[in-house]
């Protein structure tokens, strides 16, 4: 199972600034509470798009309203109820909202756990 969770810099943050606590606190605090349940965690800061090719570029290309996406793969539905558990819990909950104050324009925040569907010509190579 996979969560993608979209999210937004706190206004008047750089994005640079927005990365470097998110990798160096947030995803500390990740690994620290929730870490024994990951399969993989990943972060993706979208770029911005400084050309497009062709007479009529596409519209469907454009700047991210997001500064980071990010994936997380757990081992089963078990563990993404687990992850909120933990993250319920009043004092680890606390931990990560009081976090988030420094970083996260918490309102944009989106969760959206998923399920990864591959072709069979993607799984066979």
């Amino acid at each position: 199972m996979k969560v993608m969770i979209l999210l937004k810099r706190k206004a008047g943050m750089s994005h640079a600034d927005f990365v470097d606590h998110y990798e160096n606190s947030h995803v500390v605090l990740a690994h620290r509470y929730l870490g024994h349940l990951f399969v993989d965690y990943r972060r993706n800061y979208p770029l911005p798009v400084l050309e497009q090719v062709g007479e009529e570029p596409n519209p469907a290309v454009a700047d991210s309203p997001f500064d980071a996406i990010t994936e997380i793969w757990l081992e089963d539905h078990a563990a993404w109820l687990e992850m909120q558990r933990i993250i319920a819990d009043p004092v680890i909950g606390k931990i990560f909202m009081d976090d988030e104050e420094h970083f996260l324009d918490r309102p944009s925040l989106r969760i959206f756990p998923c399920h990864e569907v591959h072709s069979q010509a993607e799984r066979a190579s």
